[in-house]
């Protein structure tokens, strides 16, 4: 429940409560006031009844007196026991009077020949005095509680809403956006704390981030280096030195035409086989670390060769379907066709090892305005998609790019990697969330 809430629901429960006990105390102070009332008003209708009928106080005189908790009324005695003429419910009235009688001693007075006339003290005025007290107790109590409601929530409204500001920042800060800042002037000094402390967490933070991506495109680059570096390692030294076995082993096969050597065949024609897997193994390696030559080809023919290299390794149909205009991707410098090209590795990579599939599709549609490359296949997505090093190699390159990553997973598709990227004349260092 929230806070404003709960505050407008105990402050009327509070005051509700206060009005209570006040109306009970009022009550019970009234009834001993009013017996104390009845008991004098009887002895003042007494002498009263007394006067009138000594003809000191003449007929017609009499019937216009007016006395405070006394009546002089025609009235017939059958009718002295009906509700009291108060304001107040008749419930109330009761249980205010308690023990107490609803009126005091009757005494008659004979003021005309037709009609009984009575003198007797009741406790109306008394009881309508109670009815006022507690009317004007609970419009008090009413102000006060509309009152205090309007100080709660003048009180909390700053609370609130820095509380509020705080939760959006808090959201924004676990979507990644470390933008979000508090205001640090408050008239709280408590809330100014944990301004202050969120705002230095969230520089800290952005600051840790900013370290870790430069680590990370460090780390990238030195990888690309390394492979460059192997690849030409491989190439040039054990490469070679692998092609010349070969070619000297072929010629020891040549000289050993003799029965004598028949042994001597079998051996050379299973190490030239050995020596030929090697070969190969070693050139697949080359070409995974250094796939192709970008400064001669460009993106489409890259994909295409990957494309063809990953179905010859892995026996797994890989079609490369393209649309558009390539000249907006030939504007991509060599470091961002490699992350483009690493991406699709991985990714490929990632459906030989775990999707069970049969058939993948890498498609590029090039436009003047973006380019947006989709890897699928019709194999098995996995119930969890772990973030390993590889997805988050994948999405830094992305970030690097400049460039929006989507990696989903649905049935019967299993998991698609989506790239997009938006052309720009001018390429900035913004980086996009992925």
């Amino acid at each position: 429940m929230k806070f404003s809430l709960r505050s407008l629901i105990w402050v009327p429960f509070t005051f509700s409560i206060g009005f209570t006990l006040s109306a009970c105390l009022i009550v019970l102070q009234a009834r001993d006031d009013i017996q104390e009332e009845l008991e004098s008003a009887t002895q003042v209708a007494k002498s009263l009844a007394l006067l009138i009928e000594s003809d000191r106080i003449g007929a017609h005189e009499a019937k216009t007196l007016q006395f405070r908790h006394i009546r002089i009324a025609a009235q017939p005695p059958h009718l002295l026991d009906q509700d009291l003429d108060v304001a107040m419910p008749a419930w109330l009235a009761n249980w205010t009077l308690g023990d107490v009688a609803s009126t005091g001693q009757t005494y008659a007075i004979h003021l005309d020949p037709v009609q009984v006339w009575t003198v007797h003290a009741t406790p109306e005025d008394e009881l309508n005095e109670v009815w006022n007290s507690l009317t004007v107790t609970f419009f008090v109590f009413l102000a006060s509680a509309l009152l205090c409601m309007a100080l709660i929530q003048l009180g909390v409204n700053d609370v609130l809403k820095r509380l509020r500001q705080f939760s959006r920042a808090m959201s924004s800060m676990r979507e990644g956006d470390l933008r979000a800042k508090l205001p640090e002037t408050s008239p709280i000094v408590e809330l100014q704390d944990i301004a202050r402390q969120f705002n230095a967490t969230t520089l800290t933070l952005e600051q840790a981030r900013e370290d870790n991506k430069a680590l990370s495109i460090s780390l990238i680059n030195s990888q690309e280096e390394e492979r460059r570096r192997l690849g030409c390692e491989l190439h040039d030294n054990l490469g070679q030195i692998i092609a010349g076995l070969r070619a000297r082993v072929y010629l020891l096969h040549m000289q050993t035409q003799s029965e004598q050597a028949h042994s001597s065949r079998d051996t050379l024609k299973s190490l030239s086989s050995e020596l030929e897997e090697a070969h190969r193994v070693i050139r697949h390696l080359i070409t995974e670390l250094d796939p192709v030559d970008l400064q001669t080809v460009n993106l489409n023919e890259a994909l295409a060769h990957i494309c063809v290299k990953w179905m010859q390794a892995t026996g797994i149909q890989c079609d490369f379907e393209t649309t558009g205009d390539i000249s907006p991707v030939s504007a991509l410098s060599a470091q961002e066709l490699v992350h483009i090209i690493r991406i699709v590795q991985e990714s490929l990579h990632n459906i030989y090892k775990h999707s069970n599939a049969d058939r993948a599709t890498v498609s590029l549609v090039n436009t003047p305005d973006f380019f947006d490359l989709r890897i699928e296949n019709n194999g098995v997505a996995p119930k969890v998609m772990k973030s390993g090093y590889g997805l988050r190699s994948m999405r830094e390159r992305a970030k690097e790019l400049g460039a929006s990553l989507r990696i989903q997973k649905s049935p019967g598709t299993g998991v698609t990697v989506h790239l997009h990227k938006t052309h720009q004349r001018a390429y900035s260092n913004e980086l996009l969330d992925c």
